[in-house]
């Protein structure tokens, strides 16, 4: 059996035929002490240990890897970032709040029929109101507007518009068409409640009280009435 050297290099024992040592390049004198061939079990023996072990460190990185990788994507680092909607990209009837998308289907079906009969004062109210109620202010105050040209003299329609510019942070606007209200309906009890509604947003905390004293005063037994006491008495 063929006996085996030792490499001075890094100590492995390599076969005879050997010129450079497979593992760390050192050139091989053959003058180099021999080892014994019943080394030579020796010899494969360290080759699998140094085997097992490339491998056992292979196996240990890829399950660490792994591990790894799961919890950054566990941690949500490559989820779809969440998209925030920028108000200021959005038309403006739809930043206003309370929108109320069920009734699209109503109003545009009103808005084909009034292209064919736009004076048709019944379906122009109906829409206007569902505009409003649905969060389109701006084109609820068209379609009133549309209205109040037929019929001018309508304190409700009125009071309608200046709460749909109330919405919108047009206090002065909305000041407007309600006390325009009052001109054809002295004591439309809402309008007098609204109008302290505003007068506080502004800031006029005792021209408000004022307003829903005159609103108690007209009705104190309904609910507008019970409404107006209950905004003095927190104020």
């Amino acid at each position: 059996m063929s006996k085996l050297i030792e490499c001075t290099g890094c100590g492995e024992l390599l076969e005879p035929n050997f010129n450079f040592c497979p593992y760390c390049g050192t050139k091989i004198k053959k003058e180099n002490t021999r080892v014994s061939s019943s080394s030579k079990k020796e010899f494969k023996s360290n080759k699998q240990v140094k085997e097992f072990s490339g491998t056992k460190l292979f196996t240990v990185v890829a399950v660490l890897l792994i591990f790894g990788l799961v919890l950054i994507f566990s941690s949500g680092i490559f989820d779809k970032p969440k998209v925030s909607v920028n108000p200021n990209t959005l038309p403006n009837d739809e930043i206003h709040r309370g929108i109320n998308l069920e009734n699209i289907q109503q109003i545009n079906s009103l808005e084909e029929e009034l292209k064919a009969n736009p004076s048709d004062k019944s379906k122009l109210l109906t829409l206007a109101h569902l505009l409003n109620d649905s969060g389109f202010k701006e084109k609820a105050i068209e379609r009133y507007k549309e209205y109040l040209k037929i019929d001018p003299k309508s304190p409700d329609v009125l009071v309608d518009m200046g709460v749909c510019y109330y919405d919108l942070g047009n206090y002065e606007e909305a000041l407007k068409y309600m006390k325009d209200a009052l001109k054809y309906e002295p004591k439309h009890q809402i309008a007098h409640l609204n109008i302290g509604v505003v007068l506080m947003a502004t800031g006029k905390k005792n021209d408000a009280k004022e307003w829903w004293k005159k609103a108690f005063e007209i009705n104190p037994n309904n609910e507008i009435g019970k409404r107006a006491q209950e905004l003095i008495n927190s104020h």
